[in-house]
Order: structure tokens, then sequence, then C-alpha cells
């Protein structure tokens, strides 16, 4: 199973059952590792319900002591169109 991780400021910021747009970091082994991504997704506390896992983190790092799980619905660009 991939796993990623997500800083937030509180549980609030991950709502269950709804689309939210996040930045998570991947933490498969290899180069790619620590790699960030900005993304939509849904997001639940339950560990088991999507396909990936999620290590919820907060402000200094603190990792929450419950696994969540993400279903990553698309990539997000961040820089505008015109700047590309």
């Amino acid at each position: 199973m991939l796993h990623y991780d997500v800083f937030v400021n509180s549980l609030a910021d991950l709502p269950e059952g709804q689309e939210v747009r996040l930045a998570i970091r991947d933490l498969a082994p290899g180069t790619h590792k620590y790699c960030y991504s900005n993304v939509t997704a849904l997001v639940s506390p339950d560990a088991q319900k999507y396909e990936y896992g999620l290590l919820v983190r907060f402000g200094r790092g603190q990792i929450h002591p419950a696994p969540y799980s993400i279903k990553i619905l698309q990539q997000v660009e961040r820089i505008p169109e015109r700047w590309r």
C-alpha cells in the first residue's frame, strides 16, 4: 500500500466525504520520497476505506495516532496557465 502524509492545523481541515485540496507528500521509498503533489482528494478517518494510507501531521510535525486513508481524485497544477 502506498502511503502519503499531509500537514494540517487541525482535523477539521480534513472533512470526511468531501473533496478537499491538499498538498500531500509521497512516502514511498526511492528517489521520489518526500516529493509533494497538489491534489483534490477524499479523506477518511477509516484507514481501510480508500486505497492509500495517509499519515496526518500537525504544525510541528506531530503525527496523529490514528492513520487515515485517501483517494486521490486528480492532480492540481498550482501555477496558473498564463505563467507556464
